[in-house]
């Protein structure tokens, strides 16, 4: 069991280890979200929260449908540019992962 969690504890260190590296990437993706869902906030007068959720739930492809844009430039960016931002973040995310799980084998297994 304690084998397990010493696993797990590399894996986390160097997923955050990764995370850390591209952090201003990372900001600047959730920040570009987040400006994107005020524009749609304004274009679609609605509350700025409002706005930034339906940015973020259109980005990560959810979808839940409660909030929808309403004008043709929000629905080009809810349907076109915050999904291609979300593939972005989710692959930064996914890369950190396969980095971290490479780095297990390595300190497990010894290999390179």
């Amino acid at each position: 069991m304690s084998g397990e969690l010493v696993g797990f504890s590399t894996f986390f260190k160097e997923f955050l280890r990764v995370l850390y590296y591209v952090r201003s990437i990372l900001a600047g993706l959730f920040g570009l979200i987040a400006l994107i869902g005020v524009v749609i906030s304004l274009v679609d007068r609605m509350t700025i929260w409002q706005g930034v959720y339906l940015a973020f739930v259109s980005a990560f492809t959810v979808g839940y449908g409660d909030i929808t844009p309403k004008t043709p430039i929000s629905k080009f960016l809810a349907v076109i540019i915050l999904p291609i931002l979300g593939m972005m973040l989710t692959g930064i995310m996914v890369a950190a992962a396969m980095k971290a799980i490479e780095r297990l084998y390595q300190e497990k297994w010894g290999e390179t």
